[in-house]
């Protein structure tokens, strides 16, 4: 994901990657590790960052740093984690590192509608290439060929 942002100059790498990364590989017999799960999931996280932000009006509050965060920041922080779980849960697209991309957006870090574009384009690579090595991960787990995990797929 890092050689594909730095070989198109566009943000597609950021820290919630990271743990849905690790988790599509680590635990890849984990429901939230499951592509649905981590593009709908991180989809809905998008969503509910923009519409907090929208509720909260802060979207011309300044973004938050180690010295400085504003109480319309905070709000949206609050409302759009709350979205977040809430729509996966709705949605049984549980992924927990969605909270952290909700957070992104919400408390200023990526402050547009295309970084919210970029966002699930990253998301879409990484599970395009994380899908073959997660299947591969349940296979050694003992994990894709049983009946159970084969309804739920």
């Amino acid at each position: 994901m890092s050689l594909a942002a730095w070989l198109s100059h566009q943000p597609l790498i950021f820290a919630s990657l990271g743990p849905t990364a690790f988790e599509q590989i680590e635990t890849p017999l984990r429901p939230s590790a499951r592509p649905y799960n981590v593009v709908v999931g991180h989809l809905i996280a998008v969503l509910a960052g923009f519409a907090a932000l929208f509720l909260t009006h802060a979207w011309t509050s300044p973004a938050v740093s180690p010295h400085h965060v504003t109480l319309s920041r905070v709000e949206a922080a609050v409302l759009s984690s709350a979205l977040t779980v809430l729509g996966t849960l709705l949605a049984r697209a549980t992924q927990p590192a969605a909270t952290a991309t909700t957070l992104l957006i919400s408390l200023g870090l990526m402050r547009t509608w295309q970084d919210g574009v970029y966002i699930m384009l990253a998301v879409l690579l990484m599970t395009v290439v994380g899908e073959p090595l997660r299947r591969w991960r349940a296979r050694e787990h003992g994990g894709l060929d049983t009946p159970t995990h084969r309804r739920h797929s």
